[in-house]
Order: C-alpha cells, then sequence, then structure tokens
C-alpha cells in the first residue's frame, strides 16, 4: 500500500515537472516560427480639386453696382458674384460677394473710427493681429506673408487653410479722413492672377453717398432707382410698401408714418405751391411755417403743418418738396403724433452726438426687494424709468427728412432691386356706388306678367316699382370690394430685406472658404458671417 502511494506521488511530481519545463521551453521556439497575416492597405481620402484658373477676364464686368442698406457706399458687383447677407454694425457697413464657379469671395466695408485716422500708418496700426485673427477665426490656419504701404494704401497678403487646401488672399485698406475703406479677395492657390485683377479694380468703384452721411452711421436707406431718390430712417422702422416708381411708405416705432413719392406736375414748385399740396392731401391741416430748402442741385420748400385725426388726437407733420425737374416734384411727406410741433424751427441733431436723456423724476437709488435692510419698515424704491427728451426726437425727424436727397442714376444690378408691382389703375375706383334708377323695362325684365291673363282693374300694376333683388347690388354699379386690387400689397420686400440671387452651384467635392470683415481695434466689430459647413457651398459671406 506504502509502495503504491510513492509511486502515484512519483508520476504526479514527474508529470507537473514536465508541464513547467514545456511551458518555458515551448514559447522559445514558436518566436522563430513565421506567421502569415493579410495587410489591408488604407483607403486613400478623397482629394478636392480646384476649378480650372480664370484667365480671361473679358466677361467680368464691373460697370453694376451695389448700394449698401444703409445707402452709405456703392461698390462694383463683377459679374458672376452674387451678394451674400450685407450687414451693419455701429460703426461697420459690409457686404460679402461669392463666386461659384471659381471659389472666390469679396469682402467689402467702410467704418467710421472712433477717433480720428487720416494717414495709412494709422490704418495699418488698427490691423493688428488681434483684429485679424477675429476674421480668420472659422479657418483651420492662417498667416500674414506680407505688408506694405503703397500709394498711401495698406496692402496685405495672407496664406490660408481651409478644408485640407490652401487658398490666397489680399486686402487694400485706406482712409480719406473720415472712414476706413478696405476690399479683400480670397481665391484658390491657382487663381493669383484673378486675385489680381479684381484687387486692382475694385477698389476705385468704392464710393461713399456723402449726401446722406450726415444721420447716424447704422439707418438704413431707402433708395428708387426709378424716381432716383434716396432717404435714410432708423433700424427700427417698418417699409410697408415698396417698389421702383412706386410711392414708398414706412412706420416708426412710435406711430410715425413717412410717405415717399414723386409727381408730375405742370404747375412750377413755389410756396404756394407747397402749401397747397399739404392742404389737400391733409384738408383740416393748418400750415405752420414754410421754408425753402436746397438739397445739391435741387431746391424745394419745407411745409411744417399740424392737423387732427378723425379721433381727435393732435398730429404734426412736415412735407419736404424738391423739383426734379422735366414737370417732377419729389415729396417727402412724415406725420408723428405730437401737437403743435414746427420741424422748422427745431435745431438739427448732430449724427455724431449721444442723444440726451431727460429722467422723469429725481434719480432714486435702485434697492434689490430680496437684500435684507437695516430697517424692516423701509420699503425699497425703484428709481423712475427715464424718457428720451421729446426735442430730441423732433431732432431727429427733422435728420431723417433732411437726408432726403435727389441722386444721379445708380446703375444697380436688377438681380438686387425690389420687384416691380403692376401697375394700378389709372382711374381711381369710386368709393360710393351710385345707385341707378330701375326703369319700367327694366322691371319687365324681371318681373314677367302673363300678357293672356287680363289683370283686375282694381289692381295697379307696379311696373314703375324697384324690385328688392335688383336694388340691393346693381349689377352695373362699382361694388367697394373691387378696390382691394388698386391697393398695393402690404408684403413687398423691403429695401434693407433685398432678394438674393440663388447662388450658383460648384463641384461637389470642393470646399469653400467663408468671408468675414475685419474689424478695428478702435471700433466695434462686425459679426462674421457663416461659413460653409460642406465641400459643396459657395463661398459665403
Amino acid at each position: 500500500m506504502q509502495n503504491n502511494t510513492r509511486r502515484i506521488s512519483l508520476v504526479l511530481g514527474i508529470f507537473m515537472l514536465v508541464v513547467l519545463v514545456a511551458g518555458a521551453i515551448l514559447p522559445i521556439f514558436q518566436q522563430n516560427i513565421a506567421q502569415t497575416t493579410e495587410r489591408v492597405d488604407p483607403t486613400d481620402a478623397p482629394t478636392a480639386t480646384y476649378p480650372p484658373p480664370v484667365t480671361d477676364f473679358s466677361g467680368i464686368a464691373l460697370d453694376q453696382l451695389y448700394l449698401h442698406p444703409t445707402g452709405l457706399f456703392t461698390i462694383a458687383q463683377p459679374t458672376g458674384w452674387t451678394i451674400t447677407a450685407p450687414s451693419t454694425q455701429q460703426g461697420v457697413a459690409q457686404v460679402g460677394m461669392n463666386n461659384g464657379s471659381n471659389l472666390s469671395v469679396i469682402d467689402a466695408y467702410i467704418q467710421q473710427p472712433t477717433t480720428p485716422i487720416t494717414t495709412a500708418q494709422q490704418v495699418s496700426d488698427t490691423l493688428t493681429e488681434d483684429v485679424l485673427s477675429a476674421t480668420w477665426r472659422q479657418y483651420r490656419r492662417w498667416e500674414e506673408t506680407n505688408r506694405r504701404i503703397e500709394n498711401d494704401r495698406v496692402v496685405m497678403d495672407f496664406s490660408i487653410d481651409f478644408n485640407r487646401q490652401q487658398y490666397v488672399a489680399r486686402q487694400v485698406s485706406w482712409t480719406d479722413g473720415e472712414f476706413i475703406y478696405s476690399v479683400r479677395v480670397v481665391v484658390p492657390e491657382n487663381g493669383i492672377e484673378l486675385l489680381r485683377y479684381l484687387i486692382d479694380n475694385l477698389p476705385a468703384t468704392m464710393t461713399v453717398n456723402r449726401a446722406v452721411a450726415g444721420v447716424p452711421f447704422d439707418w438704413q436707406a431707402s433708395y428708387d432707382a426709378v424716381s432716383n431718390h434716396i432717404i435714410r430712417y432708423p433700424q427700427g422702422w417698418t417699409v410697408q410698401d415698396n417698389a421702383p416708381g412706386r410711392t414708398t411708405s414706412l412706420t416708426g416705432a412710435n406711430g410715425e408714418a413717412l410717405r415717399i413719392e414723386t409727381r408730375a406736375s405742370t404747375t412750377p414748385l413755389d410756396e404756394a405751391f407747397a402749401r397747397t399740396f399739404v392742404t389737400t392731401e391733409q384738408p383740416n391741416a393748418a400750415v405752420t411755417s414754410v421754408q425753402p430748402i436746397t438739397r445739391g442741385a435741387a431746391s424745394g420748400f419745407a411745409v411744417s403743418y399740424t392737423f387732427t385725426t378723425a379721433d381727435g388726437e393732435p398730429r404734426s407733420g412736415m412735407a419736404q418738396l424738391l423739383d426734379g425737374g422735366n414737370g417732377t416734384v419729389h415729396i417727402a411727406n412724415l406725420r408723428f403724433p405730437a401737437p403743435n410741433v414746427d420741424l422748422n424751427a427745431v435745431a438739427a441733431v448732430d449724427a455724431a452726438a449721444t442723444p440726451t436723456i431727460s429722467p422723469t423724476a429725481t434719480t432714486v437709488p435702485t434697492l434689490d426687494p430680496a437684500a435684507p435692510t437695516a430697517d424692516p419698515n423701509v420699503v425699497p424704491t425703484i428709481a423712475p424709468s427715464p424718457t428720451v427728451n421729446p426735442q430730441v426726437r423732433y431732432a431727429e425727424y427733422l435728420s431723417l427728412l433732411n437726408s432726403f436727397q435727389l441722386t444721379a442714376p445708380i446703375n444697380l444690378n436688377p438681380l438686387n432691386l425690389p420687384p416691380t408691382l403692376t401697375p394700378l389703375p389709372t382711374l381711381p375706383p369710386t368709393l360710393t356706388p351710385t345707385p341707378v334708377t330701375p326703369t319700367a323695362t327694366f322691371t319687365a325684365t324681371n318681373t314677367p306678367v302673363a300678357t293672356n291673363t287680363p289683370l283686375p282693374t282694381n289692381t295697379p300694376v307696379p311696373t314703375n316699382t324697384a324690385v328688392p333683388t335688383n336694388t340691393a347690388v346693381p349689377t352695373n354699379t362699382a361694388v367697394p370690394t373691387n378696390t382691394a386690387t388698386a391697393v398695393p400689397p402690404t408684403n413687398t420686400p423691403r429695401p434693407t430685406n433685398t432678394p438674393l440671387p440663388t447662388a450658383t452651384s460648384v463641384p461637389t467635392n470642393t470646399p469653400v472658404p467663408p468671408t468675414s470683415t475685419p474689424r478695428p481695434t478702435n471700433t466695434p466689430r462686425a459679426t462674421n458671417t457663416t461659413a460653409p459647413v460642406t465641400a459643396t457651398a459657395t463661398p459665403g459671406s
């Protein structure tokens, strides 16, 4: 028994020893055995390709202009480029243009510095690395490769990396002592010749409209490309009706109403004509004062007046009439809720000045009602809200009307103009239909009488009595409901929302760089426009 136990223990010991030795030795031999594995080559990432470079510039015309919604400047809109998201910020007015065929982007803007900038070196000093970084932040990598001053202008070159593609850009900036102007062009790296053509020609087409620059910078503009007159108004105002060559109607946030129109007249424009116009347009108007005005080469009269509405509410107004020549009179007529205001006696407001605020009561420190106070009986008093001095508002009305100007024809791109409405009827509709007296024949036609049945001799025949069904609404009389067709639609696109053309398609595998507007260090920065998020997007502003 003991021998068997020893034998079994010996066998188990030998077996465990063999296992340990094999576990240590076998991996050494396996390292020398070649292992065969299947190799999978990585898939090549798609590479976007550039469109062929533009070498013939004869098809790129610069004769059609773009007018910024502020009315402050115009710039040529090259053939093939579409407008993208013009913007207006405090002190900066910008517009971008894209071309989907050659993947190029144009940025143009003017800015009003808070401190005078009079030299090219001062312009260059405002374009710091921090300012430029803000304009290129939507790009993966950008680098300023060169900067120089040529002919009193700052010229900067850039290298840009966007979606693994290389782009180049050049920006030209200059000043006239009042505004800073900038034009930037971005093209693929194979489009150097196109960049040079655009940057050499576009800056010369950028022109500021100084006739309307005397009002706040961020005001919008209404320009009629047929009548060739322009007026600027606060951003909070709304355009109700607008079409080339037709009456433009705007409303303000405080109940103001402004109408701009052109009328033909065979009577010379004099003071009597101006007075008659006001009393005819507003029969219960009382003319307060009349003053002659001059706007460039045009002259006319400013008529201040007061009136009451049908509800008896007092109103004031001013109509400015300018002689447009060739038997035309251009009119801007403003009405606002205020009694006995003579705008001819109001001093013009300084566009650069900040409106003064007149509090309605003595200022009291504002307390937080939730905060504990030393005396629980003390009730927190909220300071009264300040109100705008009415004289400031009246001066603003005067500035608005003083921006009413006649302009030389501007050759605008038709795609950026509001649509032309259907012409109105030449004859105004009758508001009160004239009733038509029914005749015997009219009655007989609608009320047949049997000829073979004699009527009683004592029963009168109502031959001259109008039949009720015919007198309610005469079929041959204009009905008031037809007057709706003579009213222009109220959803006419506004000047600040000029319809944009559909972007031209681009190669599906080509990314497009976004566009943004440089901001000076001493003025608020303009909001950068959104960059395309797919490789098929057209260059955007």
